[in-house]
């Protein structure tokens, strides 16, 4: 919740600037700099000052534009820096739903070659009437057929399940 309410504030501010992309760069940048081992640990350690962890993270960020510097000190400040990466996730899937880009991530049994991965693509974008973008792994334990996940929403074509309703259907 708390992550949703930073990254509704942070995009605002980067539609109103007409930069979403370039501070969801900036924001991705941030988080994969926090989340090093060595960051992530002294963000943690009850030792270390919030003052200091405030000249870290400003260290550590310089080169980043004030946007980003000001969000994460905002977080620092707050002791709430574990939630970046949620803020991350919320920002994207707002500046996905701005833009009109529908991200679906397919699992298949087997490796899916690109025409296939841009069909399934293809074929999503006119049922669900936008742009897909897709994300497809590998899991040989559906032992068949697809598993599609949009946000929440789960389409569920893989042998596997077939096979355990027939199994539950006949019990």
């Amino acid at each position: 919740m708390l992550a949703r309410r930073y990254a509704e504030a942070y995009f605002q501010l980067a539609k109103e600037a007409g930069t979403v992309k370039e501070w969801g760069d900036e924001l991705a940048r941030a988080v994969e700099m926090l989340e090093h081992p060595a960051v992530a640990e002294a963000m943690r350690n009850p030792r270390v000052s919030q003052a200091d962890r405030v000249r870290l993270v400003m260290d550590l960020l310089d080169g980043l534009d004030q946007p980003v510097r000001n969000l994460v000190r905002l977080l620092v400040e707050r002791g709430r820096s574990s939630i970046l990466g949620a803020v991350l996730d919320r920002y994207r899937a707002l500046a996905d739903a701005d833009s009109g880009i529908i991200r679906a991530e397919v699992t298949a049994a087997v490796p899916v070659d690109h025409n296939l991965e841009e069909h399934i693509a293809d074929t999503l974008g006119q049922r669900l009437g936008g742009r897909i973008q897709t994300t497809v792994r590998q899991d040989p334990s559906i032992l068949g057929g697809l598993i599609i996940r949009i946000g929440d929403r789960v389409i569920d074509g893989s042998l596997r399940t077939r096979l355990q309703q027939l199994r539950a259907a006949l019990a």
